[in-house]
């Protein structure tokens, strides 16, 4: 069996540090260009899972977001995981999500600190207190896999399965 990385997040403060996750749901680190990597696995991953996103914090070094799907094992709960110490620690941070919108996608939003997007197998979520409370962007969207998020400029980008893609035009007021 070999490991395949499934997500890499360069962070975009020090080209040194680097994230990245496997299909079988570990968790990866370097602060040395890639010379060495530490295994920061949140203690709650386990086998049969899959990072489907890892995003490097737009202000800081040692914060990252982790987006994890259980599906493979029949579990649609939501998974996020905050660190602010560069994987010592971890916080599931899945508040306000419904217990059946799997994750696919987290992302940080590049302007406000704290507000972050995640995209779900049904719809696109926000948080203003750096995921601690998430509420939905759902109003026009299809309700489809959205299966990546991209803050361009002052508008979100979702990428969904098989619906094209959908874009919230000025994100301003959530800023």
């Amino acid at each position: 069996y070999k490991r395949q990385v499934y997500s890499i997040a360069p962070s975009y403060i020090d080209r040194n540090v680097i994230w990245a996750g496997t299909d079988d749901g570990l968790v990866w680190v370097t602060g040395e260009g890639g010379r060495h990597w530490r295994n920061v696995t949140p203690p709650a991953i386990g086998p049969w899972n899959k990072i489907t996103q890892i995003d490097a914090s737009h202000f800081d070094r040692n914060t990252a977001y982790v987006s994890v799907s259980r599906l493979r094992l029949d579990d649609l709960h939501p998974y996020i995981y905050r660190t602010h110490d560069a994987g010592r620690h971890w916080d599931r941070i899945t508040g306000g999500l419904p217990d059946d919108a799997p994750v696919n996608t987290v992302r940080e939003d590049p302007v406000r600190r704290g507000l972050l997007f995640a995209g779900t197998e049904r719809t696109v979520y926000f948080s203003l207190d750096d995921g601690n409370n998430w509420e939905s962007l759902q109003r026009d969207l299809p309700s489809t896999s959205i299966r990546d998020l991209v803050v361009h400029q002052n508008d979100l980008v979702a990428g969904t399965h098989g619906r094209s893609f959908w874009i919230l035009d000025d994100i301003a007021p959530l800023r």
